[in-house]
């Protein structure tokens, strides 16, 4: 009776040991759904749907290092000798689109933050630079927000060299707008409100290109494709009052062809003429009462499916006091790999003065995605 008691208490025991522990097993809970990221190549390359809206999104940019040198390019050291001239840009952009039952519905924003070798008294300096370069807003034609003039954007900047300004400069840039664009297919035109940039008076001389009041600049556009040529004008009127005897605002325009030769070649030209007086007219000869007249022209020829050569030179006619001035600009971009273009530059500048001209030599590297 005892063994018996024994192995039937034994067998209790077990069995409320695994029933104790059935109890306590965890149960894994069933794994959520996952709601992948879909692509929307409705708008272009590297747009994806944000999951659960209909609006897609793209996240883009560029890391830069530029290295630049000679009389053109070079910095002033502590003890007067020339230097490197560098610049490590991080530029950061997102683009939006949906479509709406009033249009495209989009944004684009770009933060630029670099790390920039500056001249400065006694020497030179190396710092932190933060910018908002674009943040708009934009439904069907209409935008609105912070952007580069549309006197600069609607006949597009200059040729595909890196220092496109050493004449002049191919501006203006920075400024809050309101613009509409019509597209029509061949035919293009648009019309923009502007405001400009910093308005501010420092001993009798203004700086900036900010507006005086409540009247914005003005700026119109027009442009038309045929084929293999492409025409575009823009008119810029600045809207401020002459301060003193010194005097302010007034017109500028530009004329711009661009012809694709064939699938290697192309080129451009531009034409500028303004008062001086304006802050449209960037390529002035310094006579506030005067226009000047000015030529931009380039081209591109594609080498090989890595390697382009780009060429860019600029004219600008003289005042009473100089000769007329000139600047020339040639560089190869080569994709060393899809992404990362390595872009060797040179370039030579005349500024019309007794022993103006210079020479110097900039490379850079971009890795853009």
């Amino acid at each position: 009776m005892n063994i018996k008691s024994l192995l039937l208490g034994s067998a209790a025991a077990l069995v409320a040991v695994s029933g104790a522990r059935a109890a306590d097993a965890i149960v894994a809970a069933e794994p959520e759904p996952v709601e992948y990221v879909r692509v929307c190549d409705a708008f272009g390359t590297g747009f994806f749907y944000i999951p659960g809206t209909e609006t897609c999104l793209r996240i883009h940019g560029y890391v830069r290092y530029d290295i630049g040198g000679g009389d053109l390019f070079e910095r002033t050291s502590a003890t007067g000798d020339g230097t490197y001239n560098k610049r490590a840009r991080f530029s950061f952009r997102t683009s939006t689109a949906s479509e709406t039952e009033l249009g495209t519905l989009r944004t684009y924003t770009e933060l630029r933050f670099q790390w920039d070798t500056n001249n400065a008294v006694g020497g030179y300096t190396n710092d932190n630079e933060f910018s908002v370069n674009f943040a708009w807003i934009q439904l069907g034609g209409l935008r609105i927000g912070k952007d580069e003039s549309m006197f600069t954007t609607f006949t597009g900047y200059a040729g595909s060299v890196i220092n496109d300004g050493l004449l002049f400069d191919p501006g203006p840039f920075d400024t809050n707008l309101i613009s509409y664009t019509y597209n029509g297919g061949a035919f293009r035109a648009a019309l923009a409100l502007e405001q400009g940039a910093t308005d501010t008076l420092v001993g009798g001389v203004r700086t900036g290109w900010g507006i005086d009041d409540y009247m914005p600049h003005v700026v119109a556009g027009i442009g038309y494709t045929a084929g293999m040529v492409d025409l575009s004008a823009v008119l810029g009127y600045d809207t401020r009052e002459d301060i003193g005897l010194v005097q302010y605002g007034g017109w500028s325009a530009k004329i711009r062809a661009d012809v694709t030769l064939n699938d290697q070649a192309s080129v451009f030209a531009m034409l500028h003429y303004g008062e001086n007086s304006s802050a449209y007219t960037t390529w002035a000869n310094g006579l506030r009462t005067d226009e000047t007249f000015a030529v931009t022209a380039g081209g591109s020829y594609k080498i090989n499916d890595k390697a382009t050569f780009n060429v860019q030179g600029n004219w600008r006619e003289s005042n009473t006091a100089a000769s007329d001035a000139w600047s020339l600009v040639g560089n190869v971009a080569y994709e060393l790999v899809p992404g990362l273009t390595l872009t060797p530059e040179i370039a030579y500048r005349d500024n019309g003065l007794v022993n103006g001209d210079a020479f110097g030599g900039f490379f850079r590297v971009q890795r853009s995605f």
